[in-house]
């Protein structure tokens, strides 16, 4: 019997922050490979985001996880075929046709079911499947309560069993752990958490980018805060680009103040501007052509951290452009901060740059 309690904090974290303490009650999900177990954690697998992609709200996709625990969704097959024979009974011959077309990958187990409680006189015995029915509802009474709020209804049956039988499961390679450096963690194929302002966890993460306590401590508050927030740092990075182009002579790309929106401005090989879009969808862009999976399937929301950085000073607004202030690129470049943000991130702006150039090209 599942302790839906601790079922549910675990899940509310794998949702969030990608990873939590490994507990057996999550054994269904390694065993559908939404999850992979590394130590004493269990982390999300690209299966567990690609269906994730399915729904809107976190509710929806919590509570459907469950029904990939084999007996539950047995049980949940056998409430719903009670459902449909009764409406059977009453004269409604297409409900039973129209139920195993809605889960056809289920169908052989109502299949089995069906021939288990079927008369001599080609009827069916609902009495049987109600008796089977109430020798399970006590192992999935508390489930039941957490998923419907009781009893569980036909039509949310089919809408979580519908999402579970079309689930597609993959073969995934093994997650790589988190290094100590930002090239060794914005790499191809992160499992980066969409929500910048989730609260800090004190354990650093095993392999997603996610908000926790920084591994080494700064003399300045912001850095220690930047290494904190994983799409702080990206934001900030892409804002270091800007200045080493600018540096260069070559003002390639501008990010623009513009009726509250955060505009990317590109200067194309032909000396003329374009607008790419918002700075969301850029960075969206970006992170697609990276292979970051990004989870869960909420919309990426990153021009808060620019007037974050605008309130502590840390960019200015020079002519509706964000630019870097003066005393920030200072300490960059001149105090303990130059090897672990600068040296250490090579990689990651190069194929920033790489893809500026690439947008230079199209343009």
């Amino acid at each position: 019997m599942l302790d839906i309690k601790k079922v549910e904090k675990a899940l509310k974290q794998l949702y969030a922050y990608g990873e939590t303490e490994n507990i057996g009650e999550l054994a269904f999900l390694q065993q559908n490979q939404l999850i992979e177990v590394i130590g004493h954690k269990a982390v999300i697998t690209p299966n567990w985001i690609d269906y994730g992609k399915q729904f809107k709200f976190e509710q929806d996709h919590l509570h459907s996880l469950f029904c990939f625990d084999r007996e539950y969704q047995q049980y949940l097959i056998q409430v719903a075929l009670l459902t449909v024979l009764k409406i059977r009974d009453a004269q409604d011959t297409n409900g039973l046709i129209e139920f195993v077309s809605k889960v056809p990958k289920l169908a052989e187990y109502v299949v089995a079911l069906l021939k288990e409680i079927r008369s001599d006189n080609k009827t069916y015995n609902n009495i049987i499947l109600e008796e089977r029915i109430k020798r399970m509802e006590a192992t999935f009474l508390e489930t039941n309560h957490f998923i419907f709020d009781g009893t569980p209804q036909y039509q949310r049956i089919i809408y979580y069993l519908e999402h579970v039988q079309f689930y597609q499961m993959k073969e995934a390679m093994r997650t790589e752990l988190l290094g100590n450096t930002i090239d060794q963690n914005w790499i191809k194929g992160r499992k980066i958490s969409l929500e910048f302002q989730l609260s800090l966890i004190k354990d650093y993460p095993i392999s997603t980018l996610i908000s926790c306590e920084p591994l080494r401590a700064f003399s300045n508050p912001f850095f220690n805060n930047l290494f904190s927030y994983p799409w702080k740092l990206f934001v900030f990075l892409w804002c270091v680009v800007r200045e080493h182009y600018e540096a260069q002579g070559t003002p390639v790309i501008r990010f623009r103040f513009v009726d509250g929106h955060i505009d990317v401005l590109i200067m194309s090989n032909k000396n003329q501007e374009f607008r790419y879009g918002g700075f969301n969808e850029f960075a969206l862009a970006f992170c697609y052509i990276n292979q970051f999976q990004l989870f869960p399937n909420v919309q990426l929301n990153l021009e808060g951290i620019f007037n974050e950085f605008f309130d502590r000073k840390v960019l200015t607004i020079d002519d509706e452009e964000y630019r870097m202030s003066s005393h920030v690129e200072h300490e960059i470049y001149n105090t303990d901060i130059f090897i672990p943000l600068i040296a250490k991130s090579k990689l990651l702006r190069q194929r920033m740059q790489q893809w500026i150039d690439e947008l230079r090209d199209k343009a």
